[in-house]
Order: C-alpha cells, then structure tokens, then sequence
C-alpha cells in the first residue's frame, strides 16, 4: 500500500488523507494478497476509550484509521493535519466495496458479523441490491464462542470482512480472533448494519456534510447515545487542550 501522512489524535496515529484517498486506500488493502488487513474509523466512542491500553495498541497496529466525525477531524487538524476529511464507514463502506471490485476486476466476497440476526440480515439484503457485491457470511454478534463462526469465515474465504460490534469491542474482537482469521480486509462499522437494515434513519444530508450526525443520533436514542456524547464533549476538550500544549515550541 501507498504511503500516506498520519497524524497523533490522543493516543492515537489517524491517516492525514482526504475521504477519496481513504477509500482508495483501503480498497488496495482489500486486494493485498496475503496477511488481515485492518481498516478502522476513530470517532467519540473511541476517545472515550482511549485508556483501554490494547483497544489503542489495536488501533495503531491496523494499516488504515481513518476519522469519523467532525471532532475528531478538528483534533487532527490541531495536532498539523493538511487534508484530512471525514471518513465515515456508514458512506465509505459502499464506495470501498465498489473500489475493492473494480481493482479486483470481479465482484468481491464479503461477510458480515454482527448485531442481532433480524439486523444483519436485512443489512445483508440492503448491501445486494446497492452495491455489486456476493454476500457469503450474514452472522449475529451474539455468539458466546467464536470458533464456528472463525473456522466458517477461513473456508468462505471473503475478500471483505464487515464487522459490527461497536466499538472498542469490534476492535478487541480482531486482536483476539486476529490468528485465526482468514487473510482479508476488516472493516470494522460500529452501528452500519442498523442504518442498512432501516432500523435507525441517517441524519438529514446537511448534518452530515458538517459533521454534525452525532445530533440527529442522540434525538433518536437520547438515553443510549446521551451520555455517550456528553462524555465525548468531555474527551475532545481533554484531549485538544492535551495537543496544544504539545505544540508549544519546547514540548512534546
């Protein structure tokens, strides 16, 4: 894979690349031939976990980590990042699969993992009749012992491994599971599948473009996503005000 500029957000290395070179980028990590390819997003819910020492050690061993949300481009710029957009899996997940089989020059293989089985399911359907993909795994995230599911995905062999546990526990998920993975690209999602399946609605294009879906998220699901983003508040304050102070001349 190409090379590109990266920059530290907190404890994390995010890539410095435009929302086009993101999804390129990753599609040329989907026809690599060999070895699990990790493409990640950081958003809030991973600033708020950023003292979960293997969560961070994850999310800097994966080749790609991309930003999700306006906040998290904000602090990225403050740490000196030029291009840097958003990169949010909920859009870019289709244009990657639409890359991934043009550079393959077939239709990819994909597999998805995760959320309640109605869920994946309907996600399965919506991926099909939206993008020129073959679906060849729609499994729950609900499962106690993953050995099945993982002795399953090695003969399916999928170019694409979709994954929608949430984070950080999608990520968790890949560092234990990362050896007994077939070799592929993971994309992990967090709530994809539930905008797939229609049961949680995208924000309306205007918030999006600007960074601001988290407010149309939190009107539906006040209760669950509420004190997510008030902390999130709290971690892009901590973790800004901790970037500047390193780039006082004199500091790191």
């Amino acid at each position: 894979m190409a090379a590109f500029a990266s920059v530290r957000v907190g404890p994390f290395t995010v890539a410095d690349v435009t929302y086009d070179r993101a999804v390129s980028l990753a599609a040329d990590l989907a026809v690599e031939p060999t070895g699990v390819r990790r493409f990640y997003a950081l958003h809030v819910g991973g600033l708020n976990a950023r003292d979960q020492s293997d969560f961070v050690a994850e999310m800097n061993d994966a080749e790609l980590v991309c930003a999700d949300g306006g906040s998290i481009v904000l602090l990225a710029k403050l740490a000196g990042a030029r291009v840097i957009e958003r990169t949010p899996t909920t859009d870019a997940g289709w244009d990657v699969l639409r890359a991934t089989g043009e550079k393959l020059g077939r239709t990819p293989r994909v597999a998805l993992v995760g959320g309640p089985a109605e869920v994946v399911d309907k996600a399965a359907g919506t991926l099909r009749e939206g993008v020129d993909c073959d679906i060849v795994m729609a499994e729950h995230g609900y499962h106690q012992e993953w050995g099945l599911v993982l002795e399953q995905l090695r003969e399916i062999a999928p170019d694409v491994l979709i994954l929608g546990l949430g984070a950080p526990k999608e990520m968790l998920w890949v560092r234990e599971h990362y050896a007994s993975l077939p070799p592929c690209l993971v994309v992990t999602c967090g709530g994809w599948f539930g905008f797939l399946s229609g049961e949680e609605a995208r924000a309306p294009r205007v918030l999006r473009r600007s960074g601001l879906e988290w407010i149309a998220r939190v009107f539906q699901a006040p209760t669950r996503l509420g004190p997510r983003y008030l902390r999130g508040l709290l971690s892009v304050v901590v973790v800004g005000f901790g970037t500047l102070v390193r780039r006082i001349p004199g500091r790191r």
